[in-house]
């Protein structure tokens, strides 16, 4: 008898989650780009422009979900080079919550839609039973009037750019969820509550509009963190990216929380990190607008030749190795 195939935490391998689609109805005259590996949000073709839609759980934290939630979803549509302006929240919380709890939760969703200008525009809201903690589930629409950018198009040539912080927002939720486990290990109270404000500081949205007319790709790494992110990209576009880990800057916090717990920085939540590829000819213009704006980046690497198993080689001065397997997130471990 053939033994049943088991799926692990965080993002299943696309070999499965292409497995999965194939069941699914996914060809629409004005569906633009439907699923995808590592495409970021729908495209739909309607009126004079492009409806762009995408939804996101969030599993990995229990505290500040509401607003994770929000920013997490708003992320994949500006990384499409749209504004979000709509949300669809579906909460489910366990039996017995207490009415704080999900007061809390709707609260830090209207503080976060609110600071993006947007509305919640529907949703759902259930006590669900045998769930161990409350889940969000959000669903982010916006609409583009021209350019629309997608995972698929880094090209040959691209410089690679990570823009913002590595590791920042799985750090933020370690902090806000295992506060006292960080405390046993010896670290700080000042650390950990430098780590609980990255929870909020996560948006890409303000970066991805700025570099719309520059980027070829642009992606919004969440789980699996930065290498993951880079797999995505690399897989969808079918190149090889070649990186350089010692141009990748680690935040000193990220890296004193992620050493302690035995994690891997660069495979650890990473909503607030935008990663771009932008072609030779316009690699001055990017950095200008950058710098102007006074983002953090580094030029982390390049994509190189066509590569139809998306395969990322990572290089420092002590060691080189391939990313050729989806990664799950680090943070797993932790649960």
């Amino acid at each position: 008898m053939q033994e049943k195939q088991l799926l692990k935490e965080g993002k299943p391998p696309w070999n499965i989650l292409s497995k999965l689609l194939s069941y699914l109805p996914t060809k629409d005259p004005d569906l633009i780009m439907g699923p995808g590996i590592g495409e970021d949000a729908a495209v739909i073709r309607f009126k004079d422009g492009f409806l762009i839609i995408h939804s996101d759980p969030i599993t990995a934290a229990t505290k500040r979900i509401g607003w994770l939630s929000i920013h997490v979803a708003a992320n994949d549509i500006a990384t499409r080079g749209a504004k979000p302006r709509w949300f669809l929240p579906v909460v489910m919380l366990p039996p017995n919550t207490s009415l704080d709890v999900a007061e809390q939760i709707f609260a830090e969703m209207g503080e976060a839609a609110r600071s993006l200008d947007g509305v919640i525009i529907g949703g759902h809201t259930e006590i669900t039973p045998g769930l161990p903690r409350p889940i969000v589930s959000m669903t982010a629409i916006g609409y583009s009037h021209d350019r629309v950018i997608l995972t698929k198009n880094a090209k040959p040539g691209d410089k690679v750019l990570a823009i913002g912080r590595v590791g920042g927002e799985g750090t933020g939720v370690i902090a806000w969820d295992f506060e006292e486990k960080l405390l046993s290990l010896g670290i700080s109270k000042d650390v950990i509550n430098r780590a609980k404000k990255y929870a909020y500081e996560i948006s890409v949205i303000d970066v991805a509009l700025s570099m719309k007319y520059y980027a070829n790709s642009m992606h919004d790494p969440t789980e699996g963190g930065l290498l993951q992110g880079l797999r995505e990209i690399a897989l969808a576009s079918k190149t090889l990216i070649v990186i350089d880990k010692d141009k990748i800057r680690i935040d000193y916090v990220v890296e004193e929380i992620t050493k302690q717990l035995g994690l891997d920085p660069l495979k650890i939540l990473s909503s607030g990190l935008l990663l771009a590829t932008v072609a030779e000819t316009h690699i001055d213009e990017a950095i200008k607008v950058l710098e102007e704006k006074g983002y953090e980046y580094s030029i982390i690497g390049e994509v190189k030749q066509p590569d139809p198993a998306g395969r990322v080689i990572v290089r420092s001065n002590t060691e080189e190795y391939i990313v050729e397997e989806d990664i799950i997130d680090e943070i797993y471990k932790l649960w």
